[in-house]
């Protein structure tokens, strides 16, 4: 089983490696931090490597047998996969939002990579994809909201390096993945809107950073896509408007910092605004499972077209954003 070397001891480090530590087959799991140091309390590792290299020379790991997980701001993704690619290093898990241009895997063509994209595996996800083909429901509508206040954590850095990071860097990549899952990867989407606004404290601004909307069309369903960072409350939710007056409603759960669970999922079925299904929702392990499947076509020493078919899908329209 191949070993994994974790860029980044952030929150999303930590999410990935409390992932892999379910694994019942799992190789050694190794950090690199900038700076050699780890970010997040949760993470019961105190060693931590400045590079990848470091981490490779000192416990003299071969490259064939290794999985970088690249856990990092956006702003150092390609960097980190060219210095992968001179050690020799293949096979790559990237965090969203990994943007390429459409000549990227002509470049790289030898490497095996992969985009997280965990929410594509929660059960309120796949619930209501289910839903919508069993009753052969038709979506006019889809809209999703990623909302909650990170004022303090934004102004302290997070998910930022070296410079301030566009709201829609954020939770909006995981929100255009879901719609790309739920309406089978249209490819004709038509940017009709898109707004975005500062965050603001004691004077200071991080710009676009506060709110941003994306209104498109996909076909014949209308996409709306809201994410706003300076509200106080919270919501993760997916809202499918379908014809004859039939409505899809979930509700994702809620964990805390230490991942204690917050609040149960839910999954609802409308018809003009009266409940007629409704489901519970009460565990769901979307990042174990995404990881897991990576992990497993990784150690099968295959390229994945799978992954690579993803990433340019929600590249292209990505850069409409941008």
């Amino acid at each position: 089983m191949k070993d994994i070397i974790i860029v980044g001891t952030g929150k999303a480090g930590f999410l990935h490696y409390y992932s892999y530590k379910k694994f019942k087959e799992i190789g050694n799991i190794y950090f690199v931090d900038i700076d050699g140091k780890i970010k997040n309390d949760n993470i019961d590792n105190n060693k931590v490597y400045c590079t990848i290299r470091d981490a490779i020379e000192s416990n003299s790991l071969i490259v064939d047998n290794l999985i970088v997980d690249i856990c990092t701001p956006k702003s150092v993704f390609l960097e980190i996969i060219e210095q992968s690619k001179k050690l020799g290093i293949k096979n790559i898990v990237v965090e969203k939002p990994f943007i390429v241009n459409q000549d990227f895997f002509e470049k790289n063509n030898d490497l095996n990579i992969a985009m997280v994209h965990n929410y594509m595996y929660s059960e309120i996800t796949k619930g209501i994809k289910k839903i919508i083909k069993d009753k052969n429901l038709k979506p006019v509508i889809v809209y999703t909201n990623f909302s909650k206040n990170r004022t303090e954590e934004s102004f302290d850095g997070r998910g930022m390096y070296k410079k301030v990071t566009r709201n829609i860097e954020h939770d909006i990549p995981h929100q255009v993945y879901i719609s790309q899952f739920l309406l089978d990867n249209p490819n004709d989407t038509k940017l009709l809107l898109e707004e975005e606004k500062s965050m603001e404290k004691e004077n200071v601004k991080l710009e676009k950073h506060g709110y941003s909307k994306i209104i498109t069309k996909k076909g014949n369903v209308y996409v709306i896509h809201e994410s706003d960072f300076a509200t106080n409350t919270k919501i993760r939710e997916i809202i499918v408007v379908c014809e004859n007056d039939m409505t899809i409603r979930g509700e994702f759960l809620f964990y805390d910092k230490d991942l204690n669970k917050l609040q149960d999922g839910t999954i609802k079925i409308f018809d003009n605004n009266n409940v007629i299904y409704e489901e519970n929702i009460d565990f769901d392990d979307n990042m174990y499972e995404c990881l897991f499947e990576i992990y497993q076509y990784f150690n099968m020493n295959i390229v994945s077209e799978k992954y690579r078919e993803e990433i340019k899908s929600f590249s292209r329209e990505m850069n409409l954003y941008m």
